[in-house]
């Protein structure tokens, strides 16, 4: 992973005030062989000085380190010579990764806008031990899986460390004409002087990134051949149920890239294959709301950064749970043998484009197939089967404008079909972001609109408006927001939306130093006040008021800590039952974590929340904790863990209904997450990575009430036993995969995915008693071996 400070300035985005400086690029005389050794005349003659500027630890001062770059091309590459010097060859870190992963390592990258538009970037990063990363840069965010072919070799010397880049044209995105707005910058890492730093400064108190580079001078017009690419793939998947059932398959795919006057890129997915996606981190979810997991499948994640505006789209969705796979109706004698909890994926599409006068499309479309589940009637042993879930279409279409100093209009929309009686689904929203011509003030606007259109009943509109005004650049930072959602908004078909019926304002005001002079590197202390409203009723659920700072030290640790009252709340949701409500204390929230400085080998990252409750007879105070610990051992392990902890002694939420009545439950809440991971990297393209993790907790009822019209729990004369509703859940998984890139973008893989289950009422039972009989559970576990292999059309048309 980058290190964090690259990650810290997408946070803003403006336009620097400050010079750009420019360096020229020159073409290729004679053939550049990337060796790391730079002894080609070209080189030696353009090679210059980069004067580079640190972020941390002394913004603004020169680097400790002497720096060399020089920028090639020809009419198919760019290349990048980068010279580190440094004090001795023990002063370099050369950690041993997986690719997109830097670990501790020393980095040199370059990061590129060839439109310069400061919309729109990328990032190739090279480590000492020669490990790749490439990103996509937007304005705000960086993309980690985005990940194309170039070639890049490092050697090292007794006082410096050369790297060479060779990146094809056809890896990235630029204007048909002459680039004379093309911007570039260099970045350096050296651990262990935990310093960063940039051939153009980047400045923290400036409001951007990408705006802060430098110019490339030189580039004539590039016309890139036919950028056609396929990648066949074929696995052997072995798959075993809980119930003892195996199942071996041997699949095989295609995935095709096309990118279209260099400007529109056609990514097709035929038979997806997403049996090495690591495994998702499963809790037992006591609140009303969904749980939200992460999108692990490759497809989904890579080049998909212009769906992310707005925040509307969930791609979890594609090939997720049935709709209808928990409401079938069961006759007398009948039971559920199979029932899928996810639907297949046919095949998956997705386009995206920018043209040079700054208008960007994306449309992304995804078909599953219909599902079924298998009913028995105990008593004939009869079979019949009843669909869960419909053939779907699921289809997503962005179109982004950008408009004068950096502003942008988006329109987006997002569609669901269904075949048959199940009911469709419509989302579409407009988004515009405006700026300031000196980009000192910011103003977002949203506005949205979910359909649902029923064969029987009627058709559901509803309505989000969103605004949000701020100051976004200087020491003194902060804004004011309002967000509205009625209670008919449902875009939960292609989006995640918790909940609904929901009216918040919010307000916030921050100042940042990034040159103190004593103790720190860089602070900042801000106060933050937020307010909800059940928007139906338009009561107040809740308001808190918090205080809160995070420091940098000069050992390179990190310090971040808040305190926080929040006043007395209406839960409207927590009672399951429309416009009823549910009384919780008003609350004192402290928080604290510290992180040492992780280019060591060794660090350590902690955190600590203690909640105090205020004048309740069921609500106890709250703690939660957590550390994590990193080391690496020589050149090729690194080892991680980590250990999280909640323990509230007393809470109460919903467990039943009885006649007309809510019954809560007082209850103690304990849980524990262990995570251990290793990774081993033999060499920069062969790598092993292991991940485990074991949730636990203990959910433990001493007494019931009923729930009052007023939003008070009473006592009630139900002989309903507290102890009934107990739970005691384990979630065990193991996630192994080594991955071998054996020729550019091409890959063998092997992954072994472990997932066991344990749910009971035992809450007397203890940690090791658990773990125990979890791992003796009956388990899935999922072996793959899948080879992935990369062709170029420009390639294959000269055989």
């Amino acid at each position: 992973m980058k290190h964090l400070t690259i990650y810290y300035v997408f946070l803003f985005f403006s336009v620097s005030l400050y010079a750009q400086k420019t360096i020229q690029i020159h073409k290729v005389t004679s053939p550049i062989t990337i060796d790391g050794v730079a002894d080609e005349a070209d080189w030696k003659q353009h090679a210059e000085a980069g004067n580079f500027i640190q972020t941390r630890p002394d913004n603004g001062k020169a680097s400790t380190r002497k720096t060399e770059i020089a920028v090639l091309y020809d009419d198919s590459y760019l290349y990048v010579l980068g010279i580190m010097h440094v004090a001795n060859k023990e002063e370099i870190s050369k950690q041993l990764t997986a690719r997109d992963n830097t670990g501790n390592a020393d980095v040199f990258a370059l990061q590129i806008d060839p439109f310069g538009e400061t919309r729109e970037g990328y990032d190739f990063t090279v480590t000492a031990a020669n490990v790749q990363t490439d990103l996509k840069l937007s304005q705000n965010n960086s993309y980690e899986n985005f990940n194309v072919v170039w070639d890049s070799e490092v050697k090292l010397y007794d006082d410096k460390w050369i790297v060479e880049f060779k990146i094809p044209f056809n890896s990235i995105r630029f204007p048909k004409e002459a680039m004379d707005n093309f911007k570039i910058n260099f970045q350096r890492v050296s651990t262990k002087l935990n310093e960063e730093s940039y051939w153009n400064p980047i400045k923290p108190e400036v409001d951007g990134f990408l705006n802060q580079f430098g110019s490339l001078e030189g580039l004539p017009k590039i016309t890139p051949p036919l950028n056609l690419s396929f990648y066949p793939f074929v696995s052997v998947v072995n798959e075993k149920s809980p119930d003892g059932t195996s199942k071996t398959s041997l699949n095989g795919g295609l995935d095709v890239k096309y990118v279209h006057d260099n400007s529109y890129t056609l990514d097709v997915s035929l038979i997806p294959d997403f049996s090495q996606a690591l495994s998702d981190n499963q809790i037992f979810n006591l609140s009303p709301f969904e749980v939200r997991f992460n999108e692990n499948r490759q497809f989904f994640i890579e080049g998909t950064e212009i769906f992310d505006k707005g925040g509307y789209l969930y791609t979890r969705r594609i090939g997720g749970v049935p709709i209808n796979k928990n409401n079938i109706e069961l006759s007398e004698n009948e039971e559920i043998v199979k029932n899928p909890i996810a639907s297949n994926i046919i095949n998956l599409v997705k386009v995206t484009g920018k043209s040079s006068k700054g208008f960007s499309i994306g449309v992304l479309n995804g078909i599953t197939a219909k599902s079924e589940a298998t009913i028995q009637n105990t008593e004939t042993n009869e079979f019949r089967n009843e669909q869960t879930n419909p053939f779907t279409n699921y289809n997503a279409l962005v179109l982004d404008q950008t408009l004068k100093n950096n502003s942008s209009i988006t329109f987006l929309n997002n569609s669901v079909w269904r075949s048959g009686k199940d009911y469709d689904s419509n989302f579409s929203a407009l988004l515009f972001r405006g700026y300031t011509k000196n980009r000192t003030y910011s103003v977002y606007v949203k506005k949205a609109v979910s359909q649902k259109y029923f064969s029987d009943q009627k058709d559901e509109f509803g309505h989000q408006y969103y605004a949000y005004l701020s100051k976004v650049s200087g020491n003194w930072r902060g804004g004011i927001s309002a967000n509205l959602y009625d209670d008919k908004f449902d875009n939960n078909d292609f989006g995640f939306l918790p909940r609904n019926n929901q009216f918040s304002v919010r307000a916030n005001i921050n100042y940042q130093n990034n040159n103190p002079k004593k103790w720190f590197n860089q602070y900042s202390v801000g106060i933050d006040h937020s307010q909800r409203y059940y928007y139906s009723l338009f009561e107040k659920e809740f308001a808190y008021y918090k205080l809160q700072g995070d420091a940098t030290f000069k050992n390179n640790s990190v310090f971040f800590g808040s305190f926080a009252f929040i006043e007395k709340r209406q839960d409207f949701f927590e009672p399951r039952t429309k416009d009823r409500n549910f009384n919780k204390p008003a609350q004192l929230e402290y928080f604290a974590e510290y992180q040492t400085n992780r280019n060591k080998n060794f660090s350590f990252a902690g955190y600590a929340v203690y909640v105090k409750t205020l004048n309740s007879a069921i609500f106890s105070d709250e703690f939660i904790a957590g550390y994590g610990l990193r080391g690496q051992l020589g050149q090729h392990i690194s080892l991680y863990f980590s250990q999280d902890v909640t323990n509230i002694p007393s809470n109460a939420g919903f467990v039943t209904r009885e006649n007309n009545d809510l019954i809560f439950g007082k209850r103690s809440v304990k849980e524990l997450t262990n995570t251990f991971e290793a990774s081993y990297a033999i060499y920069s393209k062969l790598s092993m990575n292991l991940r485990v993790r074991h949730y636990w907790i203990q959910v433990d009822y001493d007494d019931q009430f009923s729930l009052n019209t007023q939003g008070n729990l009473d006592r009630n004369n139900y002989t309903i036993d507290p102890n009934d509703f107990d739970d005691n859940f384990n979630s065990f998984t193991i996630d192994y995969t080594a991955r071998w890139q054996f020729a550019p973008a091409s890959e063998l893989s092997f992954n072994y995915k472990l997932g066991a289950n344990l749910f009971n009422n035992q809450i007397n039972s203890g940690y090791g008693t658990n773990l125990k009989n979890t791992l003796q559970q009956d388990n899935s576990n999922t072996i793959s071996l899948k080879m992935t292999y990369f062709l170029d059309f420009n390639q294959l048309r000269k055989l």
